[in-house]
């Protein structure tokens, strides 16, 4: 019993923790996407962009630390705070250390506002029900973030563990009495008194090692490992190619029946490189590297590395 439900618990609190990035990934990429249409782009939306992103940065990790609870242990990687101004940085210390404000609350609140007040200058150019949908967005990863704390915070009832305590120690002294009276060998009863002994108390201690799957023990969740995957996502936003528009090549097949058929045929002249045929994603990646090669080499003009990578900062959230 108590194997299953830390199974389950381990199980929940690693879904909600990528729920909650999900959920707030979209809500920074969907402003991203409608502030391409600003009546007035260049500065000020990108000022908006990095505002965003290094407030969900940090709303995130400092989800993770508030989860993770007391340990100091390590510390978690956040984008450039020291790049917001002055004010929202007291703002944020204040909230913390005087009135021991809920820092997450704080900076979803933040967020929104920044959101509301791009919508009121026209940097976010979009209907409002539609811009709704951001803040429903931002609050349903916000009750993900609240159950993955009912796990830390809802611990194995007491009267059960003592219960099971008590069980595993009746077994470990009755188990060995009943089988050295059913066996003559000593290979025999060592043996069968040994396996179930071990194994009632080995589920029993695997139990409590994954009832809480927040924190720092080496088989417990790697929550720095999840805000470097969240930092990097929010830095895609950032790019320079952010707000490229898909379209399709010149030599695209448009034909129906063509696209149907697995392979071109053996007398059709020699396609370009990927075309006439079905693609794995691998295949399709080597077709497009090639196909900038052939164009004259864009793909070797640009560095596959960006400057926005080093804007990542190893102090901890607290500071």
């Amino acid at each position: 019993f108590r194997t299953s439900q830390a199974m389950s618990r381990f199980w929940e609190g690693t879904s909600l923790l990528h729920q909650m990035r999900g959920e707030w990934f979209d809500a920074v990429s969907c402003c991203v996407s409608f502030s391409r249409s600003a009546k007035d782009g260049g500065e000020q939306v990108m000022n908006f962009r990095h505002t965003l992103v290094r407030l969900m940065s940090l709303c995130h990790g400092s989800a993770l630390e508030e989860i993770k609870g007391d340990d100091e242990s390590d510390e978690i990687e956040v984008i450039d705070v020291a790049g917001l101004d002055f004010g929202t940085l007291k703002m944020l210390h204040e909230c913390k250390e005087n009135y021991d404000f809920n820092r997450v609350e704080l900076l979803l609140h933040l967020s929104q506002t920044c959101i509301t007040s791009a919508m009121e200058r026209g940097i976010i150019a979009v209907a409002p029900p539609i811009l709704s949908r951001v803040y429903q967005t931002l609050s349903r990863g916000f009750v993900n973030l609240l159950n993955a704390k009912k796990i830390c915070d809802t611990k194995f009832p007491f009267p059960y563990a003592q219960l099971i305590a008590i069980l595993l120690l009746l077994n470990s002294v009755l188990t060995p009495l009943t089988i050295a009276s059913l066996f003559q060998s000593k290979a025999f009863s060592f043996l069968f008194t040994f396996l179930p002994v071990f194994g009632f108390c080995s589920l029993n201690f695997i139990a409590i090692e994954l009832e809480n799957p927040f924190g720092n023990d080496d088989n417990d969740l790697p929550l720095t490992h999840f805000q470097s995957e969240m930092n990097r996502c929010l830095l895609l936003l950032l790019h320079r190619d952010a707000d490229h528009i898909p379209t399709i090549s010149e030599h695209c097949i448009k034909e129906f029946d063509s696209l149907m058929t697995p392979s071109c045929s053996e007398s059709s002249p020699p396609p370009v490189r990927g075309r006439g045929r079905r693609m794995s994603t691998h295949e399709a990646a080597i077709s497009a590297a090639g196909n900038m090669e052939l164009g004259g080499g864009v793909a070797s003009a640009r560095s596959p590395r960006h400057s926005r990578i080093s804007t990542t900062s190893k102090t901890s959230i607290r500071d």
